[in-house]
């Protein structure tokens, strides 16, 4: 009967050996929220710099194309003042030699340049309105990139987040 109750003790789980199960048990699933909840931020804080990089790259570029396209802009622009100015005084020089041998050609040339000179002014208008267009184009891809990445963020940070969820509750669970 000793030699079977022996047998029995040495087999069966004390009190205590399920108190130090339990502490055990305890002291590592707090460690493994720590470790967890740091991998988290580690995580967060990659993510959000990822974000930055991008969202920096991005307005770099935006702000290059910006540069660019009022750099050409300025070029146009100057380049069809040139013209202008030419044709004006080329037209000038063309009305003068005119105006001395006939005062009738002169009032019909004088029409003809102020509407070549409207032409070239709206033509000047036509082509800043153009590059204005392209330049809200390229700033509005620029914002789509910026949303898309926003979002790609978005959609995998989430999931991880309530993957993590779920699994501190099932830990939780667990150990009710």
């Amino acid at each position: 009967a000793y030699e079977q109750v022996d047998l029995l003790n040495s087999n069966l789980a004390t009190t205590q050996d399920l108190d130090a199960l339990r502490l055990a048990t305890s002291q590592d699933f707090t460690t493994l929220r720590l470790s967890t909840s740091q991998d988290l931020e580690t995580h967060r804080l990659s993510l959000e710099a990822k974000l930055e990089e991008h969202r920096s790259a991005n307005a770099h570029e935006l702000e290059t194309l910006r540069l660019s396209l009022e750099s050409k802009l300025e070029e146009h622009r100057l380049s069809q003042d040139a013209k202008i100015d030419a044709l004006r005084l080329s037209l000038e020089a063309k009305l003068e030699e005119h105006r001395s041998a006939n005062a009738h050609d002169l009032e019909t040339l004088r029409l003809s340049l102020e509407a070549k000179l409207e032409e070239q002014s709206r033509a000047v208008a036509e082509n800043r309105n153009a590059t204005s267009r392209e330049l809200e184009a390229l700033r509005l891809a620029h914002d789509a990139k910026l949303q898309s990445a926003k979002y790609d963020i978005i959609k995998w940070i989430y999931p991880a987040f309530v993957a993590q969820g779920g699994l501190i509750i099932a830990i939780l669970k667990l150990f009710d």
